[in-house]
């Protein structure tokens, strides 16, 4: 039964890092696909990272969601770091790498505390 809840935030959570990360971390060019996505408003950035909050919270209780977080953030500027010096900034491909390590980490984090 903790399952389902578990699974819906990591997908939640993962999903809610990306407009904060592309509000964060400018794009590597200024054509192509990702620059068309422009750069999340601050308000539509903050209300994605409350929601992603709310279901890490929901899925994996206050003191799982506040390892997540912190975990979280720390992929979040290691990537950012990275992306910027190799490349930048951001890419849709870094996004989606973003995307995949947060659920990763997600998922393990949950399978330690559930």
């Amino acid at each position: 039964p903790l399952v389902t809840p578990a699974l819906i935030a990591a997908h939640a959570g993962a999903r809610a890092m990306l407009p904060i990360f592309m509000r964060r971390v400018a794009g590597a060019r200024q054509d192509g696909l990702g620059a068309d996505a422009g750069r999340p408003q601050l308000g539509s950035a903050a209300l994605a990272g409350l929601l992603g909050v709310i279901a890490l919270w929901i899925g994996l209780g206050f003191s799982g969601a506040l390892v997540a977080i912190l975990l979280l953030a720390a992929v979040a500027g290691f990537m950012a770091w990275l992306c910027r010096r190799q490349i930048g900034g951001q890419t849709g491909d870094v996004l989606g790498a973003l995307e995949q390590a947060c659920e990763i980490l997600i998922l393990l984090v949950a399978a330690a505390w559930l």
